[in-house]
């Protein structure tokens, strides 16, 4: 992933050496040695001792395996574990559309990723501890049951996950029925393509509350997420907010919280 000059990789295997450069050919005690990991300390931080191309002063990852692939910093994908990332990362541009309680939903479209030498990018749905995640048509989200957990019709390999929770509706007469919710998620690259649902586990990301994620390729992707509740009557399931202003409520949309997020991780 990195180039090194001709001139440090003279460099190098001369400190591999012992810190004399020769000629090929030219040692006493038979051909020239290869260049690789050394416990000579004559060249300092100009050795490179795991001999990955970065010289130690500058490698972050000393013991790097032998023939891995590494960073500007000489650190292989194995030597690494996904780190947070403060918003927006990677130069992208982040565009919101929509509402999540709405016909249509939310889409938020994420264009121009900068990868530079990133080995792996993850987006991982409802992660930040600070923020309910879920959805409420009586008030706050104050109710564990408010909160999204995934349904079995998920369909992660195929980029859609489905969540499910249960809530109330306040209405005029001062009731609150029981209703419902639905979370729907799904994930594309840049070119429409579904992209892999899984859980944080598998992906390796070390989360904060985040439970499922995707691992992202390319510059690009776009989320759409649509919440919904069933009506208790006739099954059906509309718009939460559809839903709520249709119903015979104090005030159009007065009391529903809806609440979701992305995190970035990468390494």
């Amino acid at each position: 992933m990195i180039g090194v000059a001709p001139a440090l990789l003279a460099l190098v295997a001369a400190c591999a050496r012992g810190g004399q450069a020769q000629p090929a050919g030219d040692d006493a005690n038979g051909p020239a040695d290869a260049p690789g990991p050394t416990a000579d300390a004559s060249c300092g931080n100009l050795c490179d001792r795991d001999g990955d191309g970065i010289v130690d002063g500058s490698d972050h990852c000393p013991n790097t395996p032998a023939g891995a692939i590494v960073n500007q910093v000489g650190c292989a994908d194995s030597q690494l574990t996904p780190m947070l990332q403060p918003f927006p990362p990677f130069g992208l541009t982040w565009t919101p559309t929509g509402d999540p309680g709405k016909a249509g939903g939310l889409t938020w479209t994420y264009t121009g990723i900068q990868r530079k030498d990133l080995f792996h990018i993850y987006w991982l749905i409802c992660d930040d501890p600070a923020t309910p995640c879920g959805l409420s048509l009586d008030g706050p989200i104050d109710d564990p049951a408010e909160a999204w957990h995934e349904s079995p019709d998920s369909d992660l390999p195929n980029g859609k996950l489905i969540f499910i929770n249960s809530t109330h509706i306040l209405l005029a007469d001062a009731t609150s029925p029981a209703l419902a919710g639905r979370m729907t998620v799904t994930i594309v690259d840049a070119s429409n393509a579904p992209l892999h649902f899984a859980p944080v586990a598998m992906l390796g990301v070390p989360p904060r509350t985040g439970q499922y994620g995707a691992e992202i390729p390319g510059t690009g992707y776009v989320v759409t997420v649509v919440m919904e509740v069933q009506d208790p009557t006739s099954l059906a399931w509309t718009a939460a907010k559809d839903y709520y202003d249709a119903a015979p409520t104090p005030m159009a949309g007065g009391t529903v919280t809806s609440s979701f997020g992305g995190s970035f991780y990468a390494k």
